[in-house]
């Protein structure tokens, strides 16, 4: 299996937190000072994974001299990712699940951020198309910031058939896109285990996969922009879900 390295504070320290990844070994720069770089020593002693002081130009030649790695780099295995069936089946007997599709993301920082926003409120699950996706690699675990290490996260191939199935299990699909059919802040989206569907920079969700959907709403712009980068619409999208939850 091809090793991963990953680098940067937080993800180090998530990734050495979580379950999801077996690591192999941590370099840490020398003269690197700091309560997060205390944490991942203590986390690597804890999980019995060897460490070293390296200086600066041995990380470099590890991960490129342009890469802000912050003093760390941990050499680890991909993390274990689930099939769809396994997400499913987690969350279908569940009236307030979430899940997450992303079709077609290219760019990792925003794979990355959907990650991590996702993380933050605990969605049960992230599926994303294999085509025309960034892969699940260092830059997109350095963008999540360690979100990616605690969530469930599954590729997937026939990305409109298995909303299908989502469907069958009692999920409602909802589409989040600028030209919606009306606002989310209309919609109830209370009572029901969600899939919030978003989609690529370029295309946005496809047609196909927009007429699988139960809805399509939009979040409503008030200025001269009128649309919104992808990971900002999710954020946006389950905060609006969270806050009709927790309200009678």
């Amino acid at each position: 299996m091809k090793e991963e390295l990953i680098y940067g504070r937080q993800p180090v320290r998530e990734a050495l937190k979580s379950e999801k990844r077996k690591v192999k070994r941590l370099f840490v720069m020398e003269g690197a000072q700091g309560k997060i770089i205390e944490d991942i020593k203590q986390l690597s002693q804890k999980r019995k994974i060897p460490w070293e002081i390296k200086d600066k130009t041995f990380l470099e030649e590890l991960v490129g001299k342009n890469v802000n790695h912050q003093g760390v780099v941990l050499l680890a295995q991909p993390r274990a990712s689930l099939t769809w069936q396994e997400i499913l089946k987690k969350n279908k007997t569940s009236p307030e699940a979430t899940v997450v599709f992303v079709d077609r993301v290219e760019d990792p920082a925003n794979l990355g951020t959907i990650a991590r926003t996702a993380a933050f409120f605990g969605v049960e699950g992230i599926l994303i198309s294999k085509a025309r996706s960034a892969p699940l690699d260092s830059p997109v675990v350095r963008a999540s910031a360690g979100g990616i290490e605690s969530i469930d996260i599954a590729q997937i191939n026939n990305f409109t058939q298995v909303i299908k199935e989502f469907q069958k299990a009692g999920f409602w699909i909802v589409a989040l896109e600028a030209d919606g059919d009306k606002d989310i802040w209309d919609a109830d989206l209370r009572g029901m285990p969600l899939g919030l569907v978003v989609g690529g920079e370029h295309e946005g969700i496809r047609r196909v996969v927009r007429s699988s959907c139960d809805m399509v709403l939009r979040i409503p712009s008030r200025g001269v922009i009128n649309s919104l980068n992808v990971a900002v619409a999710l954020g946006i999208g389950i905060y609006e879900v969270m806050r009709q939850r927790s309200t009678n």
